[in-house]
């Protein structure tokens, strides 16, 4: 048996997920706010046991996308201002081209190129079709040093 102040016995119900009607039984007797309380009744507001964490995904986790000449073309890029907006489709280019890989890359500049300078055009920037097709160049060679890009 216990003797506490009834704000007590509130705040481990509180404490403990327990709603206050439900630990009435265990209360003994009552002078004013001092109760007695039998910590070894049933109703007693017991700790209850810690839940375990579930797993938001389950599996192994995901590798990171591999980085490839589109992450090293919107690198340098962004080197001289340029970065991607919300409403281009330059994330997912350079994402396209991370997962072709290298070999496609380099089959597809001509594209790539016609890539850079529809956003160019929307941009208003000037685009120089032989610098364009360089930095797609420059951006595989510099990919090709990444362990994990894709071949």
């Amino acid at each position: 048996m216990i003797t506490c102040h009834k704000q007590h016995l509130f705040a481990r119900c509180a404490e403990r997920g327990y709603k206050v009607s439900d630990v009435m039984p265990c209360v003994v007797s009552k002078r004013g706010d001092e109760w007695t309380i039998d910590e070894k009744h049933p109703a007693y507001p017991k700790p209850r046991p810690a839940k375990a964490a579930k797993p938001e995904v389950y599996g192994p986790p995901k590798p990171p996308p591999p980085r490839g000449a589109g992450t090293a073309m919107k690198g340098m890029l962004k080197r001289i201002g340029i970065t991607s907006s919300p409403t281009c489709k330059c994330n997912a280019r350079a994402r396209e081209m991370d997962l072709k890989g290298l070999q496609w890359c380099r089959d597809n500049v001509e594209l790539i190129s016609t890539w850079l300078n529809e956003e160019a055009t929307k941009r208003k920037l000037p685009y120089v079709e032989l610098a364009g097709k360089t930095l797609i160049r420059l951006a595989i060679a510099r990919a090709a040093k990444w362990p994990e890009a894709l071949p």
